[in-house]
């Protein structure tokens, strides 16, 4: 979720992982990182320090004010340069997921990209649930260079494919794949979720009573994992869906080896996944692969608990 009052934090991740800016460094150092990376980009352009200037409050650093609707068409307009120059340097795939849950600048700013930018490799991938059609009836629509696939529901054939494919099996009980395409709904997840519950009980389906819901079939997997795994995984739902080795070996109080073997198992048990890089200095920082699963962590943890544990993590 893009939250509120941060309209345009999916620009600023891109903006901060091209230049290499961490949530650790000071304000010197990501202006400087700043400052090099729209050079490298456009050596000796005379609009360099105009595109410098309004890229700032998108890292966080004083200067031009994010744009209100007086400032947005000239912020737009730079924005768009510093994007036009990556895409120029090599092709460029700019991905805006959930954009249902996005602020409507943030919409504005994508429409205008994709509207103006010409001549430059650029791709913009967008993905959204149908509510935003009901804000933006035209979203993706009236242009040459935009298009738009809806994607249905997986029918029963399509969710018993996709469960066969991850459970590497052609055949399940007839019981079971009865039940598991009535709940899953076409929804993919539940399909997913309910062939690692059956990794978890070693191959056995027929032992497995399928929860009516996707939040409940993640539970369901997240009580068979040993009670170390489970604490760790809600030690790290109180980060939030970014998270980091050092905060959860702070709030939980293990061993950084420790913390790091049960991450390890948990990846490999597909809760969660090891980030190549990360946005803060010398830390490892990983995050849950489905918003879902950190939610439903979350929920488990004892109300007493709840406030102490944030309390550790601040």
């Amino acid at each position: 979720p893009y939250g509120e009052g941060v309209t345009y934090w999916a620009l600023s991740e891109m903006v901060k992982a091209q230049a290499g800016i961490l949530e650790t460094d000071t304000e010197e150092q990501a202006q400087q990182k700043l400052q090099e990376v729209v050079a490298e980009l456009m050596e000796n352009a005379p609009d360099a320090d105009w595109v410098v200037a309004h890229l700032r409050p998108l890292i966080g650093l004083a200067g031009e004010s994010l744009p209100g609707t007086d400032r947005q068409a000239e912020s737009f307009a730079a924005w768009r340069r510093f994007f036009e120059a990556l895409a120029e340097q090599n092709p460029l795939v700019l991905v805006f997921e959930d954009l249902h849950w996005a602020d409507d600048n943030l919409l504005d700013f994508i429409d205008h990209l994709v509207d103006w930018a010409t001549g430059v490799p650029l791709l913009v991938v967008c993905t959204a649930r149908p509510e935003l059609l009901a804000r933006r009836a035209g979203w993706g629509g009236g242009k040459p260079n935009a298009a738009t696939i809806s994607l249905s529901p997986l029918s029963a054939e399509e969710t018993t494919r996709l469960v066969h494919a991850l459970l590497e099996r052609a055949v399940l009980s007839a019981n079971i794949q009865t039940t598991l395409i009535e709940r899953a709904g076409g929804n993919p997840l539940y399909a997913e979720e309910f062939a690692r519950m059956v990794e978890l009980g070693n191959g056995d389906e027929t032992e497995i009573r399928l929860p009516e819901s996707v939040q409940g079939i993640i539970a369901a997997r997240l009580d068979a994992v040993p009670l170390e795994e489970k604490l760790l995984l809600q030690d790290a739902a109180v980060v939030g869906k970014v998270f980091w080795l050092g905060a959860v070996e702070r709030i939980g109080q293990l061993d950084r080896t420790e913390a790091e073997h049960v991450l390890h198992r948990l990846e490999r048990k597909e809760f969660v996944r090891r980030e190549r890089r990360s946005s803060v200095g010398d830390e490892s920082q990983y995050l849950f692969r489905h918003l879902l699963v950190r939610d439903v962590a979350y929920s488990q943890i004892p109300r007493a608990a709840r406030a102490e544990k944030h309390r550790v993590a601040a």
